[in-house]
């Protein structure tokens, strides 16, 4: 069946009561010795427990035919982009349920976690409190929790030039203290407060971890946002997604470990008996039975029709852009803007899923975006990528989404904004925080601060994951991961980031950056060539090194993906794309710009 309304008849009387989880999205870590993020705040009424200690709740969801019940799943605490100087962690959204009689379920988004050293403080309330962090003298507190959701995040306790970063509040308990010592050797950070285990999936999962706060030299293990276990060993940076865990605090930005985590997403379980079960649902929830329940997992925002039936007549779309080429000794190429509607993962930069297209007769054109032109040392050293095209739909229906951002040299020729943001290029006079991509299409390119080894190029920002940056050490700079969509009937990941420079010269040099997942292109050594983004991914192109008449990768053309019922589709089509089917679907995939007409 077309989509994924499911229809099994009125079976029931009109109203059945419903259990369900609401949890909230994670909050972020702070920079620089921070604290780790608060867990997303944890509600439910399945079981004995609710988050912060409290007893699951017995107001439970009673539905009603001819009602939409609304899900709405937060996102985590987001980064500007990694090494952003001294940044507290952004904080968690909100999860809810909602509906025409309901009283509005709402979780709220985790507290971040502190930045240490210059705007050092307690971290922020939320769901579960962000952790605290301190720098040259000073006690603070951790942020608070919110009642029957989760619990407050752990303090400090200040010593005069030492570090320390308390764990980030959980939905099962307080996070630990961090512990700034009178010699670096003693620093502790604190362990991010646990999760709370709850089995209304049918099997046992533990939800709102928080994440550890850090210092220097080692971290704790737990939590949400998880751990390195020393300065050689990087652990998960970002909370887990889809479990509203907080992300880890960073560490000192001149160890191995700096980069600092974003909160991972929420979820919305829902589960009522099978027998029940008469409507439909959008927003691609995974739906499984156990025993003589039916359970709807909404891991991206949706929407279940109790008692209605599924339409037919919706056409689902990705669009992507065409990426940016690297720069000539500097940073990555921005990938292409991505929006679609299909799928739970949402659009690209953590954009929500946009609504199908309601079908009409008429003419669908489409026009696929190019990836901008690679450049080579001998004619364009140290310039500025070339920014990628713009791919659409326009016609019966109009959808838009940006070229990459052009990725910034190292002779200050900063980078610019796109569908995903182009890594910055560096210099040691002067560092560039990093630009930020479009809103609903990709994330932002990576950093280049002053500091350490400044002459090497930050990653171009991906459509899944913001590039990252390079200052210090031999750490590489690699474009930000494209999103993975299904919109083909399989999983494929659309618009990496290009990889940045390696460096400018023998006592600068390191490996480029690799290209982000989804078609971004690697940046090159100091004598090394960046390569091109992947055709029709959208991918970022990697960055030249200094040396000799080198040349950075071209970006990656776009591609535009429709899928329609097969007993809709009218088979009217120009420009050769490549027609298939999946289930009951037919999809059809434009390489190059053409169209579809409907009648």
């Amino acid at each position: 069946m077309f989509g994924q309304g499911i229809n099994f008849g009125l079976l029931a009387a009109a109203s059945v009561v419903a259990d369900f989880l609401v949890v909230a999205g994670g909050g972020g870590g702070g920079a620089n010795v921070g604290g780790g993020g608060g867990a997303g705040g944890l509600r439910t009424s399945y079981g004995s427990t609710s988050g912060g200690g409290s007893s699951a709740e017995t107001d439970k969801v009673t539905l009603t035919d001819g009602v939409t019940y609304t899900f709405t799943v937060g996102a985590g605490g987001s980064l500007t982009g990694r090494f952003d100087g001294y940044d507290s962690g952004g904080q968690g959204s909100d999860s809810s349920i909602s509906a025409t009689g309901l009283t509005t379920i709402t979780s709220s988004g985790g507290g971040w976690g502190d930045v240490g050293g210059n705007e050092q403080g307690s971290g922020n309330a939320g769901g579960s409190g962000g952790g605290a962090s301190s720098y040259n003298g000073g006690s603070y507190s951790g942020g608070t929790g919110t009642a029957n959701q989760g619990y407050a995040g752990g303090a400090v306790t200040g010593s005069s030039g030492n570090w320390g970063g308390a764990g980030g509040g959980g939905a099962g308990s307080v996070g630990s203290n961090g512990n700034p010592g009178t010699i670096y050797a003693d620093d502790t950070g604190g362990k991010g407060g646990d999760g709370l285990a709850v089995s209304i999936t049918g099997s046992s999962v533990t939800y709102a971890g928080g994440g550890n706060g850090t210092i220097d030299t080692t971290q704790p293990t737990g939590g949400g946002g998880y751990h390195g276990t020393s300065d050689s060993s990087i652990g998960q940076r970002d909370g887990t997604v889809n479990l509203g865990a907080g992300g880890r605090g960073g560490s000192n930005p001149g160890t191995t470990y700096r980069e600092y985590g974003a909160g991972g997403s929420g979820v919305i379980v829902f589960r009522l008996p099978t027998a029940a079960y008469t409507g439909y649902t959008t927003g691609f929830p995974t739906i499984t039975t156990s025993g003589d329940d039916t359970i709807f997992k909404y891991t991206g925002s949706g929407t279940y029709v109790h008692g209605g039936t599924a339409p037919t007549n919706l056409m689902y779309y990705l669009v992507l852009a065409g990426g940016a080429s690297g720069a000539s000794n500097g940073g990555g190429g921005g990938a292409g803007g991505l929006r679609t509607s299909y799928g739970a993962q949402g659009s690209g930069g953590g954009g929500s899923l946009e609504s199908a297209i309601t079908l009409s007769n008429g003419t669908y054109t489409i026009t696929i975006g190019g990836g901008g032109a690679g450049l080579n040392n001998t004619t364009d050293y140290q310039d500025r990528g070339n920014a990628g095209s713009n791919s659409t739909i326009t016609g019966n229906a109009s959808v838009s989404t940006n070229g990459g951002g052009a990725p910034g040299s190292n002779d200050l020729l900063a980078s610019s904004g796109g569908g995903c943001g182009g890594g910055q290029g560096a210099h040691p006079s002067s560092g560039r925080s990093a630009q930020a991509g479009t809103s609903g299409e990709g994330y932002a390119g990576g950093a280049a601060p002053s500091v350490g080894h400044p002459y090497r190029g930050g990653g171009g920002g991906g459509t899944g994951q913001a590039g990252f940056s390079n200052n210090a050490g031999n750490d590489t700079s690699n474009g930000g991961d494209g999103l993975a969509v299904s919109i083909t009937g399989s999983s494929v990941n659309y618009g990496g980031g290009g990889g940045g420079t390696g460096g400018t010269g023998s006592g600068y040099s390191g490996p480029g950056g690799t290209g982000g997942a989804g078609g971004g292109g690697n940046g090159g050594a100091y004598n090394g060539s960046g390569t091109a983004g992947t055709a029709n991914t959208g991918g970022g192109g990697g960055a030249t090194g200094d040396a000799g008449s080198l040349t950075s990768g071209a970006g990656g053309s776009g591609v535009v993906i429709l899928r329609l019922a097969t007993s809709t589709y009218s088979g009217s089509v120009s420009g050769s794309p490549t027609v298939t089917t999946s289930g009951s679907d037919t999809i059809i995939k434009f390489t190059g710009s053409g169209s579809y007409t409907h009648s």
